[in-house]
């Protein structure tokens, strides 16, 4: 299955009762918006949720805008509702909360091949983003991760983790470290997006930046958002820095030209350089010319 051709530095949630919001969440500039059945919906709320995010799906959003729903969980008994409701040509995948396990990616997948069948949708278009949010679930990340070539991403959900565990939730996150690590490798042996969890202040703007340093730090590519202000903020963070990409560029035709020369080790900027780190300048140079920069 090809790689999807989009970058998701940003995935925007919108509530799905909230009809007011969704044209602004498309007009924001996020990379994605994640139109919500689940936790931004209260229970009564949930029906008149799903028309709402059905005429979405059959309006004129923005034709580069990813487009994502997130679902109720396996385990609630309204996925199958969700799922129909949501099954319009426009979408381009589903945010699965509270994955568990890879049986539970099977079953989402099982269940996103019958949607294709039924909208005579190429057999894979439509992708996954799994949310890692418990603690069995940081526990299985990796498993998790490579079970399905639909998924393109995977979520570390602090907000539930804390709930999951007890822990007490600090505007520093250092509570989170661990796991937090643990779910972005998972998402990078697996070969897909690392997308960290939402900084809930959307007026912090130094906690925001603060917190997707972090994230970046741990090998976050992309960060969930709740609010259209986080956005630029985000994208400014997570973009590599213009000093950064010069520096990538010196060593991979540092070490290019020591190649030709029959050296496996260059100098520069007076550091050793060999493979790992020229392999690492060759990503950042794949991402900036991706447009994360």
């Amino acid at each position: 299955m090809a790689e999807p051709p989009w970058v998701l530095r940003s995935l925007l949630f919108v509530p799905g009762h909230r009809r007011d919001m969704i044209p602004k969440a498309a007009a924001s500039g996020a990379d994605a918006i994640i139109l919500d059945l689940e936790d931004a919906v209260a229970a009564p709320e949930k029906p008149a949720a799903r028309g709402v995010v059905a005429g979405a799906l059959a309006g004129a959003l923005p034709e580069r805008l990813v487009v994502f729903v997130r679902v109720n969980g396996l385990g609630s008994g309204l996925i199958d509702e969700d799922l129909h409701v949501a099954s319009r040509p426009r979408l381009d995948g589903v945010c699965l909360p509270k994955c568990e396990a890879p049986a539970d990616v099977q079953a989402a997948s099982a269940r996103l091949l019958a949607v294709e069948d039924r909208l005579r949708l190429p057999r894979g278009r439509l992708r996954l983003l799994v949310l890692v949010e418990t603690a069995r679930g940081v526990l299985e990340a990796a498993a998790i991760a490579r079970e399905s070539v639909r998924t393109c991403g995977v979520v570390f959900g602090a907000e539930d983790f804390t709930a999951d565990t007890g822990l007490a939730r600090t505007r520093e996150g250092t509570e989170l470290a661990a796991a937090r690590s643990a779910v972005s490798v998972a998402a990078h042996a697996a070969g897909v997006d690392p997308i960290d969890g939402i900084f809930a202040d959307f007026r912090d703007e130094a906690g925001l930046i603060a917190d997707t340093t972090e994230a970046r730090r741990l090998g976050y590519t992309g960060k969930t958002l709740i609010h259209p202000a986080q956005i630029a903020l985000v994208h400014r963070v997570l973009a590599p820095a213009s000093d950064e990409i010069a520096r990538a560029r010196r060593i991979v035709e540092a070490f290019e030209r020591a190649t030709t020369a029959e050296s496996g080790v260059v100098v520069v900027d007076g550091a050793m350089v060999d493979r790992p780190v020229v392999l690492r300048a060759r990503r950042l140079l794949a991402r900036a010319e991706r447009g994360e920069a």
